[in-house]
């Protein structure tokens, strides 16, 4: 797995990629799959980075709230908080994503199972009671730390106890968007480490 930068994530197993979220300010060197898009916001959706990404046979994940948008990718499915799809024999769930300052209804996560392992990118998502319904259901928990749009360390600290997944991996912070911003994730691993949930802070890909 793969945190390319600000909320671009990737799955890779063996030639398969699912990508979140790719931008093109962070690094596009890769064809994927699946693509999951979380909502329409800068950052997170980028045209040009669906370009570079996309290959043959590229299905693109968005949610209803996008359904107006002009994607560069011919194989487009849409989907609403609480649904399913089966793509390539990926297992897919939109899952909720609102705080103060995106509403409920502009997109959504994904829990998403790849070789019967799960995995949860939250996209632009504040501390909720829903994400009780994750609970252990859960392999990998990508969890937004800036708290700016999102969470901050010590709202992700509560999201990661309250989904307890195996390993919690914070993204969603430093360049392009928030260099200027300090995030100490030295409680983060502490806290979750102390509470039996494994920690990893991955590096962005150049």
């Amino acid at each position: 797995m793969f945190w390319d930068g600000h909320a671009s994530v990737r799955v890779e197993d063996e030639d398969f990629t699912v990508a979140v979220d790719p931008c093109s300010k962070v690094g596009t060197g890769f064809t994927a799959d699946i693509v999951l898009l979380t909502h329409g916001d800068t950052g997170h959706f980028d045209p040009e980075a669906l370009e570079q990404v996309k290959g043959p046979r590229t299905v693109l994940v968005a949610p209803d709230s996008m359904r107006d948008e002009d994607f560069p990718v011919r194989d487009v499915e849409f989907i609403s908080e609480g649904e399913h799809l089966d793509i390539y024999s990926v297992e897919i769930e939109a899952v909720p994503m609102f705080n103060e300052d995106h509403s409920r209804d502009s997109g959504v996560g994904y829990r998403f199972v790849m070789r019967d392992k799960a995995f949860y990118v939250a996209g632009d998502t504040g501390l909720q009671d829903e994400l009780r319904e994750l609970e252990n259901r859960v392999n990998v928990a990508f969890l937004p730390v800036d708290g700016v749009y999102t969470m901050d360390v010590e709202e992700a600290i509560k999201a990661a106890v309250k989904i307890k997944p195996d390993i919690a991996v914070p993204y969603h912070y430093g360049e392009p968007f928030f260099e200027d911003l300090e995030v100490d994730l030295r409680g983060f691993e502490a806290e979750l480490v102390e509470r039996n949930i494994g920690v990893e802070v991955l590096d962005p890909e150049k």
